[in-house]
């Protein structure tokens, strides 16, 4: 079994490497450029979720009573 570990990941590092891999990399830019994109999403997100929840919370306080 650890062999096999040994042989998988050697194979993996070959196919990732960066001199002679088949994987190709993103470059800087495009990486934070998605980063970029990812934050956004999450704070629109999170914003739209604080609203339902805030409103949510009022409507429960009026139909209560408090």
């Amino acid at each position: 079994m650890h062999n096999k570990a040994k042989k998988f990941l050697r194979e993996v590092w070959v196919e990732v490497s960066p001199k002679n891999g088949k994987v190709s990399w993103p470059t800087r830019k495009v990486i934070l450029g998605a980063t970029g994109v990812v934050l956004v999403c999450v704070a629109i997100i999170t914003t739209y979720i604080g609203i339902v929840d805030w409103a949510s919370i009022s409507l429960l306080n009026l139909v209560i009573g408090r």
